[in-house]
């Protein structure tokens, strides 16, 4: 649990910063090419565990709907957590103005 709150905080500190880009563009590509990674690195994680693999049969179309709606669920989350926090600062931005 302790890398996930590392890494979710060195985003802020990078958001804070405002180490990226202001492009939106870029920062959405870096964003979805950094989602992609790490579902890749979970992929590559399961398909090297030989115990996991050698049950799946046993595990049934359960874990692998499971699985899926993990991932799914996950990127639709974090879709539309980028959506919302994008129009909160639009509009704080215009309100600023």
């Amino acid at each position: 649990m302790a890398p996930v709150l590392i890494a979710v905080a060195l985003g802020i500190l990078v958001g804070h910063f405002n180490l990226l880009p202001h492009n939106r563009k870029i920062t959405e590509r870096f964003t979805t090419l950094c989602l992609f990674v790490m579902l890749l690195a979970m992929g590559a994680q399961l398909g090297a565990n030989e115990k996991l693999l050698a049950d799946l049969g046993s595990l049934g179309w359960q874990a692998l709907v499971l699985a899926f709606g993990s991932i799914v669920g996950s990127v639709l989350l974090v879709r539309l957590a980028e959506s919302h926090i994008a129009k909160q600062l639009q509009k704080s931005r215009e309100e600023g103005k």
